[in-house]
């Protein structure tokens, strides 16, 4: 961890927990799902079988019916199409799963009717499967973690909105108005930023530390710093979902030149054929969490 993050994590921790359990408490934040809670403790056991984590699944009807539509996806090929529970894990494999769950307690965080969330909610799992894209085209291995902290790395405003969700939506059209970055107005308002708080909840959820750290640079100056290479590449799914209307409220900078090479986004040509692709993906993923 860098010395300016260093700082400003014991600057706001005091605060930030503060207004976390005042969350919790006064506003009935959800805590992760018992089920997902331990799907997640389950998959972490080296010697955990598909049959044992199907018994846990079954017991969530609505998280076993999202793990058997996922593993019918175009994407995994699937000659016959799956048709019981056990099929579906062993066609995604542990780690899918793993994605789906954490992806399915994020959206429980989503407040119904609340356009804030919603449009918020949108920009996450756009993020998430532009990291995925990403490591595509960087030929980085490790796409399930860039998922996750992509998924996860505006987590904090989603406590944000649960606090008090008239005064987020009204700070988000400051934001646009003033064209500034929503990190700053949060900061000004609450005296800690989504990235702290959001943090705060992983570290609750007990979700990995290099995640947490992702989470929580996503908007440093993390240029040349290896150890920050996903915090780097959300900034650029950041910029891209922005481009094709899976964006927040601020127009996020630039990324540096040097993280739009390591993403292969390097002309014109490149960036059309990346954005064509993340738009793809989240119409496709989208349909998972739509309402039946």
């Amino acid at each position: 961890m860098n010395n300016a993050a260093g700082s400003r994590i014991s600057s706001g921790q005091e605060s930030v927990r503060r207004y976390f359990r005042e969350v919790v408490e006064n506003h009935k934040l959800p805590s992760l799902p018992a089920v997902a809670g331990k799907v997640l403790e389950l998959i972490r056991d080296p010697d955990i079988s598909a049959q044992r984590l199907c018994r846990v699944l079954s017991d969530d009807t609505a998280l076993a019916a999202k793990v058997l539509a996922a593993s019918r996806s175009p994407y995994f090929a699937q000659r016959t199409l799956p048709k019981n529970l056990i099929s579906a894990v062993q066609v995604l494999g542990f780690q899918n799963v793993t994605n789906l769950v954490v992806t399915n307690a994020a959206h429980s965080l989503c407040l119904k009717d609340n356009a804030a969330s919603e449009k918020l909610w949108n920009h996450s799992l756009g993020v998430a499967l532009a990291m995925r894209i990403l490591c595509h085209r960087a030929g980085i291995k490790n796409r399930d973690q860039a998922f996750l902290a992509g998924l996860l790395h505006d987590v904090g405003e989603m406590i944000l909105v649960h606090g008090d969700s008239k005064g987020f939506a009204k700070l988000g059209e400051e934001v646009q108005q003033a064209e500034c970055q929503m990190i700053d107005k949060e900061q000004e308002v609450y005296g800690f930023d989504h990235t702290l708080i959001g943090l705060t909840l992983l570290d609750s959820w007990n979700i990995d530390g290099q995640i947490g750290q992702a989470v929580l640079n996503h908007h440093s100056d993390v240029a040349g710093d290896n150890a920050n290479s996903l915090a780097a590449m959300i900034a650029v799914a950041d910029y891209l979902c922005a481009k094709v209307e899976l964006g927040l409220f601020a127009t996020p900078p630039v990324p540096p030149p040097a993280s739009l090479a390591m993403c292969r986004c390097y002309n014109d040509e490149a960036m059309v054929e990346v954005l064509q692709a993340i738009r793809d993906a989240y119409d496709e993923e989208s349909a998972l969490f739509r309402p039946a």
